[in-house]
């Protein structure tokens, strides 16, 4: 009733009394087959109408439609199926203004409407989300790390905060607290005494803990220290368990189980980093959507590593790779919730893309299609305490959704035959998105 009296003032030449709150826009997408991702029903028929960047009404298209004003724009999905925004909880996208420009939209045109960033600067952070606010930038919900948390001669010294001793770990801990970070990384080379100086300060200051099993840590001890993600499973905690000697991995699993710890396999990054030296990965297309720099550095650690391993040693990391993938599936099956992270920005690990490949991959490794796309929708909701906001088509949560041309429950490469995507309440038809890619690509080269 509200909005048909302002519809009415308008049309009439009446203004809005000063200070009356405008309406939001509204967009009804009609006839979906909306996929819910918690139970694995197909609504078929189905609106949902957005208003803003939150979705007001989801049910029958007949009912919904018929209770929505005309103003609203209306898209008609033509039996599509329609998703949730992914998340992919693994990425790089904010350690150089370029590559956070050109990716963040890139992301978009994918389907990944909301990222965790793994490890940045500061700085760009800061610039991104002011280009966010003022609507310059086009970019997925962000969750971020900041800086890492590394050793006195950390990993990469571009994107970490040296720390040292545990007094140090805490002034690292304030100072990203500070900058308003969402949670603490921490890396392989971090001292035992500052791992745990970090949980303790991170506690302490609301945050919680996530990334490598520093060198000096054994897994199980990450876990009671209260680390909320360990990321890249074998790669980064050693050859802890294989299908070889599968009873050494229960009591890791035991205690990830008891403390709650999820763990983000990156499945995507590993497989490439084991068939590197496939002439497929140097013409993969998706190489010119990627910056220039960052492709070249690709090409260039190809090139490198492929003489440096021979065929032997790619021989021996396919082997590592398969047992990796065999212990994703283990993990699951034993309880462990996973979520679905590509390292994009890594090798070979696109942008977008590689949500697509990891899914793939965690299909592959036994989970279901269904479980898959929970690990990348309800299961991220879950694990950033957003249940109820995000990862869902509902009243209520989050207008990131995404619409495909076929049943991703039958075959999960329907994730990448996307026909268009709402993104904070914005829908971007298949024209746009193709705009948007063609934008990647021009400032890519």
């Amino acid at each position: 009733m509200a909005m048909r009296r302002v519809v009415v003032l308008l049309a009439l030449g009446c203004t809005l009394p000063q200070g009356a709150a405008q309406p939001a826009p509204a967009t009804l997408i009609r006839h979906a087959s909306v996929v819910d991702v918690a139970d694995g029903r197909i609504l078929r028929d189905h609106a949902v109408l957005v208003r803003g960047d939150r979705i007001e009404r989801v049910g029958p298209d007949a009912i919904v439609s018929a209770g929505t004003p005309d103003t609203a724009t209306r898209v008609d999905a033509g039996g599509r199926y329609l998703l949730p925004g992914l998340w992919d909880m693994h990425v790089h996208a904010l350690w150089d203004p370029i590559v956070t420009t050109t990716v963040l939209p890139l992301l978009i045109t994918q389907g990944v409407t909301g990222v965790r960033d793994m490890g940045g600067t500061l700085d760009v952070l800061k610039r991104a989300r002011v280009g966010i606010a003022n609507g310059t930038l086009r970019a997925p919900r962000l969750v971020v790390s900041g800086s890492i948390l590394d050793g006195p001669q950390p990993v990469d010294p571009s994107v970490s905060i040296a720390v040292s001793t545990a007094a140090d770990a805490s002034a690292a801990v304030d100072r990203l607290a500070a900058a308003q970070v969402d949670f603490i990384k921490v890396y392989t080379l971090l001292p035992a005494p500052a791992f745990r100086a970090v949980t303790a300060e991170a506690s302490r200051r609301g945050l919680r803990v996530s990334g490598h099993v520093p060198a000096d840590i054994s897994p199980v001890e990450a876990a009671e220290a209260g680390m909320q993600s360990i990321e890249h499973m074998r790669a980064e905690l050693g050859g802890f368990c294989t299908r070889a000697t599968e009873a050494a991995c229960a009591p890791m699993i035991g205690a990830f189980r008891a403390n709650g710890t999820w763990q983000v396999p990156t499945l995507a990054v590993r497989r490439a980093r084991a068939y590197l030296d496939d002439p497929a990965l140097a013409a993969d297309p998706r190489l010119a959507t990627e910056p220039r720099a960052l492709r070249e550095a690709w090409l260039a650690t190809r090139s490198r590593r492929i003489p440096q391993k021979g065929e032997a040693g790619f021989r021996v990391m396919r082997a590592e790779f398969d047992d990796e993938r065999w212990l994703a599936g283990h993990l699951h099956r034993s309880g462990i919730r996973l979520l679905a992270g590509s390292d994009a920005g890594a090798d070979f690990s696109f942008h977008g893309y590689g949500l697509h490949d990891e899914l793939a991959q965690l299909v592959q490794a036994g989970l279901s299609p269904l479980e898959a796309l929970q690990a990348a929708t309800t299961g991220a909701a879950t694990f950033l305490g957003r249940k109820g906001r995000t990862g869902e088509v509902a009243a209520g949560a989050d207008a990131d959704l995404v619409l495909i041309d076929a049943d991703p429950l039958a075959d999960i490469a329907s994730v990448s035959r996307i026909h268009g995507v709402m993104a904070r309440g914005t829908w971007l038809p298949r024209a746009e998105l193709d705009r948007m890619l063609a934008a990647a690509r021009a400032a890519a080269r």
